[in-house]
């Protein structure tokens, strides 16, 4: 028998690297990667991060989800400034930018002794 948490899922414990990435990808929204309001997405080991730099049209507005799955936390940093704190709890959180630069640099970091998987997606909000 799989030891489960409270919140019904499986013990982080005992959860192997594909399932949490499995959970995390599956908390993001459901979008055609073919569709117009999709910019970019993926999936990393939290100990090896997120640093990706998307291309975007200058001066509209984008919703940045995460979503991580493990222990510990992550800290989100978009454009290099305002930190955000996120925990590798499987909740998803979001954040928009508005007025967006043509390039937008995220950076998602390992808190200390954080562990698991965290999956991250761009998409375009309709005005």
């Amino acid at each position: 028998m799989t030891p489960v948490d409270p919140a019904g899922a499986p013990s982080s414990a005992v959860e192997s690297e594909e399932a949490r990435g499995n959970r995390a990808k599956g908390l993001l929204e459901k979008i055609d990667p073919d569709a117009p309001e999709f910019v970019a997405s993926g999936l990393e080991r939290v100990s090896d991060g997120v640093h990706a730099r998307s291309s975007l049209t200058k001066g509209e507005t984008y919703r940045i989800s995460v979503a991580c799955v493990g222990t510990g936390t992550v800290v989100m940093e978009i454009e290099r400034k305002d930190p955000q704190s996120v925990p590798c709890d499987g909740v998803l959180v979001s954040r928009q930018v508005q007025n967006s630069p043509q390039e937008l640099p995220i950076d998602i970091t390992s808190g200390s002794g954080a562990t698991g998987m965290v999956a991250w997606q761009i998409t375009a909000v309709s005005s």
